[in-house]
């Protein structure tokens, strides 16, 4: 415990001390190391049935076909582990949530996630004093957490959540797109489409048609035009832009 303790308050030492999502996410890239974690993102649990995952994501760092499948299709709204922040206060693994048989889309999002490397994790619920929820989530194709690095990450979690709300929501919540400024052509439209879908880019060259590097080409050229940093936040913004559905 000594050792965990330790660690874990370097950790939060310099969470606390980050200056912007990069750093905070450099850290927990880090942490995942110590604790046997692959991937992590914080979200705020949608609090309507039309927000979707961006509208209150604070860090993300998700494979992006997963990411952008997750966005594209509203699994947000449907994914069991949110359901199960709303009703605990107490960390769990994803593998522990009891979900509906009757529920579709839930039992979808939590067997479609292993194929692309998130086959468990462990989620830390934050419940704020105005009444909104956090998920917590870090992941990977497996995960074993001793009782000691389970609340290690607790309180590593809570400390990236607070650095990362004050740091305000990952991706605006709308678009200003300047006058002039160029547009997505039918090619780029069509790539952010297949990559909302899951495609990687390979899939994605076979199905049109297109060599890989010219597909990622495309992909690259949209997130320039729109003032994207990463596939997930290009298919978020062309869907707020309205480019796809």
């Amino acid at each position: 415990m000594a050792v965990i303790g330790q660690v874990t308050l370097d950790l939060v030492q310099t969470v606390k001390a980050a200056r912007s999502a990069a750093e905070i996410t450099a850290v927990l890239v880090r942490a995942g190391g110590i604790f046997g974690y692959e991937r992590f993102a914080i979200a705020g649990v949608p609090q309507s049935a039309g927000e979707n995952l961006p509208d209150r994501l604070l860090l993300m760092h998700w494979p992006e076909e997963w990411a952008a499948r997750y966005v594209s299709r509203g699994y947000v709204q449907h994914d069991p582990v949110m359901a199960q922040v709303r009703r605990t206060t107490a960390p769990f693994l994803w593998s522990e949530v009891e979900v509906d048989r009757d529920a579709a889309l839930a039992r979808r999002v939590m067997d479609e996630a292993p194929a692309f490397g998130l086959g468990n994790g462990l989620c830390v619920p934050i419940h704020d004093i105005d009444g909104t929820e956090t998920a917590a989530s870090f992941g990977g194709a497996r995960i074993d957490l001793s009782d000691e690095a389970r609340a290690g990450l607790h309180l590593l979690a809570i400390y990236a959540h607070l650095a990362s709300r004050g740091l305000g929501p990952a991706l605006p919540s709308r678009i200003a797109r300047p006058e002039g400024a160029p547009r997505c052509t039918r090619r780029e439209i069509e790539c952010i489409k297949w990559a909302a879908a899951g495609k990687t880019g390979w899939e994605t060259s076979e199905i049109l048609s297109l060599s890989q590097r010219t597909v990622e080409d495309y992909l690259s050229n949209a997130a320039r035009k729109l003032g994207a940093v990463n596939r997930v936040q290009l298919v978020a913004l062309a869907m707020r832009a309205g480019l796809i559905d």
